[in-house]
C-alpha cells in the first residue's frame, strides 16, 4: 500500500526527502503559508506542475497590471508634487502673465487691488483659478468685490485665495503615495508567490524524475 504524507512546512519537506537546505527557503516558506505538498512513496503527487504553471500565468498577468497601476500613481504623485514648480516655469509662456505684469507696473489702482486681495503670481497663473484671473485682469467692479470679500469674510481670516488648491495638491500627492505603497506591497507579494510556485516546480522535476 502506498505511503502518503501531507507536508506543510519546509523543515519537514527537506527531512522527508533528505534534501539539503538551500537559499530558496524563503520561497518554500511562502508556499507553505497557504499551500501544502502531498508525498506518495517519496514522490510529489500534489500539487501538479500544470496547475502551478497556470497559477504562475495568472499571477504574471496580475503583476503586469500592478506595474501599470504603479506607473499611473507615480505620474499622479509627480504631477501633484511639481504642480507649483510647473506653474512657476510655464507662466513666462502665458499671455495672461505679461498682461498682468504690465498692468501691475503701470496701473497703481490695479496694483493696490492685488495687494488687497492678497493675490500672488502663483495664484493668478494657477489653471484652477483661470476664470478668476481673467476676470480680475479686466473687471474693475469684480476686483473691488473680491477685495471686500477677502477682507471681510471669516473664510479668509486664516486663509488666502489659493490655499484650497494647495491643500488639494497635497492631498493628491499623499493619496498617490499611499496607493504606490499599497501596490508595491502587492507586487512584492505577487512576485514572491510566482517565485514560490517556480521553486516547487523545480523540486517536483528534481524528485519525480
Amino acid at each position: 500500500m502506498p505511503l502518503t504524507k501531507t507536508i506543510n512546512n519546509y523543515e519537514t519537506f527537506i527531512q522527508e526527502l533528505k534534501l539539503e537546505k538551500k537559499d530558496d527557503k524563503a520561497y518554500m516558506d511562502a508556499f507553505f503559508k497557504r499551500k501544502f505538498i502531498i508525498l506518495e512513496d517519496k514522490r510529489i503527487i500534489h500539487p501538479k506542475i500544470r496547475d502551478l504553471e497556470e497559477k504562475i500565468k495568472e499571477l504574471t498577468i496580475a503583476k503586469d497590471k500592478l506595474k501599470g497601476l504603479k506607473k499611473y500613481w507615480e505620474k499622479e504623485k509627480d504631477k501633484a508634487q511639481n504642480y507649483y514648480r510647473d506653474i512657476k516655469f510655464r507662466k513666462y509662456l502665458k499671455g495672461r502673465f505679461w498682461k498682468h505684469k504690465i498692468k501691475q507696473a503701470t496701473n497703481p489702482e490695479y496694483r493696490e487691488d492685488i495687494k488687497n486681495c492678497k493675490l500672488t503670481d502663483e495664484v493668478l497663473m494657477d489653471p484652477e483659478y483661470g476664470t478668476l484671473a481673467d476676470t480680475f485682469l479686466v473687471d474693475y467692479d469684480y476686483r473691488k468685490k473680491l477685495a471686500d470679500t477677502v477682507n471681510r469674510s471669516i473664510i479668509y481670516k486664516d486663509n488666502i485665495i489659493g490655499d484650497h488648491n494647495k491643500k488639494r495638491q497635497q492631498f493628491k500627492k499623499e493619496n498617490a503615495q499611499k496607493k504606490i505603497e499599497q501596490i508595491t506591497e502587492k507586487l512584492h507579494s505577487t512576485n514572491l508567490d510566482i517565485l514560490a510556485f517556480e521553486t516547487v516546480i523545480k523540486y517536483i522535476k528534481l524528485i519525480n524524475k
